[in-house]
């Protein structure tokens, strides 16, 4: 957390320090208290010892947990807000990956056009239809989200008031995490806590989409420092924390990067990618999807496959459960978009035989579909 967020907090006699913190690159609570004393006090000369201390017992009394027993976290946790139920995306295939009641952080990674800032937009929007008195926050690391593809959701879900829910909706630009996002976690946090719970009288925050994270962190991990981990784990967790107690659903897209020879996590032996940002970024998840092109996975396999990658890039991809805390991970479905905006099911044959099902239906009997083939004959979109 960004000292400068308790200055109203802490005692005038200690608050005013924190600008000679910050001149020295001590801005976070982490920061004081994992730094080590001696070298605080060759850094810090200008602040007395006994001040020093003082102002690390403050910190450590406002941003420590506090203990609980079970019961007494039980009785605090209460019923979860109806108002951040999980609506999923609508696709069978998808929406039979997991089931939650929608509060957690949930990543979504994958190459670049494979419809990840898809499945984020459409969950959101429908936790936005299904809940009139909910708002999502969007947080735009690029400046790439487009307001007409938000339209056009909204109005492939059969919403008789767009603008209503498109009100709803908002856009933040982000590109630092320093002030830049913390500033936008603390100003959502401080809503929801100044705020009244949703009863028909006012507005709440229940959706967070931060899209995409990566180039938040793109110029500060490197190999030689570590501070661009620390403040990645440092404001992945205030946006844990604020998740979890004001029952959110958070989304993060993420990126990319090269797995050679192979994703030991993924269950495809031709995923050769992996989510950005590390291992350590994954932990602070509680569901971590996976998105590829088809064509890329059964590729080697199947020649129809093999030619969307380059006649239709993006419009067929395949969902993977990584790692997760509410399912089995191993999990995955396939799904194809439509025009950028809606979402179709590929689902696979039915295990009765095909024609058998038609003709007791009393309908007309096609050529028979195999079992064993292209996903272009033996699926149906």
């Amino acid at each position: 957390m960004l000292l400068k967020r308790l200055a109203g907090v802490l005692p005038p006699h200690l608050a005013r320090y924190i600008p000679v913190l910050e001149e020295h690159n001590v801005k976070t609570t982490e920061n004081l208290l994992f730094t080590s004393r001696q070298h605080l006090d060759v850094l810090l000369t200008t602040i007395p010892k006994a001040v020093l201390d003082e102002l690390v017992m403050w910190v450590v009394r406002l941003t420590a947990p506090n203990a609980l027993s079970g019961d007494e976290a039980l009785d605090q946790l209460g019923t979860p807000d109806e108002d951040a139920r999980w609506e999923g995306w609508g696709v069978n295939g998808l929406d039979s990956l997991f089931g939650w009641d929608g509060v957690g952080v949930m990543e979504i990674s994958g190459a670049r056009r494979v419809g990840k800032s898809l499945l984020a937009l459409q969950a959101a929007m429908r936790i936005m239809v299904a809940h009139p008195q909910v708002t999502c926050q969007w947080v735009d690391t690029e400046g790439s989200f487009s307001p007409a593809r938000a339209r056009k959701v909204v109005e492939g879900l059969h919403v008789q008031d767009v603008d209503a829910v498109l009100c709803r909706l908002v856009i933040i630009p982000c590109f630092q995490v320093e002030p830049d996002l913390f500033d936008i976690v603390g100003t959502i946090k401080a809503g929801l806590e100044g705020a009244e719970p949703a009863d028909g009288s006012g507005l709440r925050t229940a959706v967070l989409v931060i899209d995409p994270i990566v180039n938040l962190f793109r110029d500060t991990l490197t190999s030689t420092t570590a501070q661009g981990h620390a403040a990645m784990v440092t404001v992945m967790e205030e946006i844990a924390e604020m998740t979890y107690e004001h029952h959110l659903l958070t989304i993060i897209v993420n990126t990319s990067s090269s797995s050679l020879p192979g994703n030991p996590l993924s269950s495809f032996s031709a995923t050769t990618t992996k989510p950005s940002l590390g291992a350590a970024f994954t932990y602070h998840a509680d569901i971590s999807l996976f998105v590829q092109e088809t064509g890329r996975v059964f590729g080697m396999v199947d020649q129809t496959e093999r030619e969307r990658t380059r006649t239709e890039p993006g419009m067929r991809a395949l969902v993977e459960v990584l790692k997760s805390r509410v399912s089995p991970a191993g999990r995955w479905a396939v799904f194809e978009t439509k025009d950028g905006v809606g979402l179709l099911d590929v689902v696979p044959p039915e295990t009765e035989d095909e024609r058998t099902l038609r003709l007791s239906a009393g309908m007309p009997v096609g050529p028979v579909r195999p079992v064993h083939g292209p996903l272009a004959e033996t699926v149906v979109p």
